[in-house]
């Protein structure tokens, strides 16, 4: 799942060092007016804050999607011909449908919210067989008047290619526009090996637990790993699904095959984790259905013998021994390699873990408190306008989905 997209994409490592209610969008509405494309920004409000653990990926508000379109007719402007122009616009149609899962067309979208994570698995859904059907039929919900069209079963590389580098481009307007902030020194981009030389010295010098993995970032890493398609990859994501659910690294090297309860009276599956000798009280999770589902496929290869749930594979063969240290930091390596995530460490992962449960908890609160100051749910069905309730406040915010087009 190698992918390279535009340098201007990795605004995630500039956000490596923030806090869990760090804002993502920091870009004033003003900007759209530094050329006479725009004189003014769509919307007076503000756009609303997104933090690195909501789960969200793309917040649709007015103003961002004002960018988003600036960018892509700049880059479709580019082009002299009518048909070069038709290719760019059905190359970004075709990553707009596929980012959004469906919900956005190739210029209503904000391109200067992608990160390298989101186009790493956006061309991993596209090399799928039968991706070419799933994005027509995507398209054909939103656009009823739209005929469905014969389509190939997948889509040839040669077209994969023209997606990618299409991808690149109007993130690089992006960049040019303002629209996108990036801190990561040149050396980074320029000089690779320059970077592998130094990189001895400065992991003597990295702080431990260095920064906080995002909500998209860790459900990047899942997909990442699921995409593998072989033990290791499988039982990679179940790693970072726990992760993802609040468990830390101890807890989840501790889990056994006992520790995975089923109810056959309610038919939900769950995960025990015992207490920690650091005095945590141990945790039952209750699994998703895809969760349940990447679960499933580790345990096709894993079998149901005793021993620790997440253990070592040699060759695509389960071994049963319990990770260890050094096998943990080499998966945080290869997946964040694979996800186009930053580089990370075991211990990150546990922090971001507590990190992500502590700020649901939190928003949890939040709407508490706020249903309780507001009025009810059937209160604004009855007396508020179809424009002001709870679905058009949903529609501003979309999440990417990481392990395919569910249709």
């Amino acid at each position: 799942m190698a992918v390279e997209v535009a340098s201007p994409l990795s605004r995630a490592a500039s956000d490596s060092n923030d806090s869990p209610d760090t804002v993502m969008t920091g870009i004033s509405d003003t900007e759209l007016s530094e050329s006479g494309a725009e004189t003014k920004a769509p919307t007076s409000a503000p756009a609303p804050a997104l933090s690195r653990n909501d789960d969200v990926d793309f917040l649709l508000h007015p103003a961002e999607l004002a960018k988003g379109r600036r960018a892509a007719e700049n880059y479709l402007s580019s082009f002299r011909s009518d048909e070069t122009r038709k290719v760019a616009e059905e190359a970004l149609e075709t990553l707009a449908t596929v980012i959004s899962g469906g919900k956005c067309d190739s210029v209503e979208f904000p391109w200067q919210q992608v990160q390298p994570y989101h186009g790493a698995a956006a061309l991993t859904i596209l090399k799928k067989k039968g991706a070419p059907a799933r994005v027509e039929s995507l398209r054909c919900r939103r656009d009823t008047t739209r005929s469905y069209r014969v389509v190939p079963e997948a889509y040839p590389p040669r077209q994969v290619q023209k997606i990618r580098s299409t991808l690149s481009k109007v993130i690089e307007q992006c960049a040019e526009l303002g629209f996108v902030l990036s801190d990561e020194p040149e050396e980074k981009t320029t000089a690779p090996s320059k970077a592998k030389k130094t990189s001895k010295t400065s992991k003597k010098t990295a702080p431990a637990g260095g920064r906080l993995l995002g909500d998209g970032e860790i459900r990047a890493l899942v997909a990442a790993s699921a995409a593998a398609g072989d033990a290791a990859g499988h039982r990679d994501a179940v790693l970072f699904s726990l992760i993802y659910r609040g468990l830390k690294i101890a807890e989840i090297t501790a889990l056994t095959f006992e520790s995975v309860k089923f109810s056959n009276k309610t038919g939900i599956c769950s995960i025990v984790a015992k207490p920690s000798r650091g005095g945590s009280r141990g945790r039952r999770i209750d699994l998703a259905n895809d969760e349940l589902i990447i679960l499933e496929d580790w345990l096709d290869h894993r079998g149901d013998k005793a021993g620790a749930l997440l253990s070592t594979v040699l060759k695509n063969k389960v071994e049963g021994k319990r990770l260890t240290t050094a096998l943990l930091k080499t998966i945080c390596e290869e997946r964040a390699e694979d996800a186009k995530v930053p580089e990370f460490v075991p211990n990150d992962l546990s922090r971001s873990a507590e990190a992500l449960e502590s700020h649901r908890k939190s928003a949890k609160r939040k709407a508490a408190r706020a249903a309780q100051e507001n009025m009810s749910s059937a209160e604004k069905a009855l007396y508020l306008a179809s424009s002001e309730t709870d679905a058009d406040a949903l529609n501003e915010a979309i999440q990417f989905p990481f392990l395919g087009l569910n249709i």
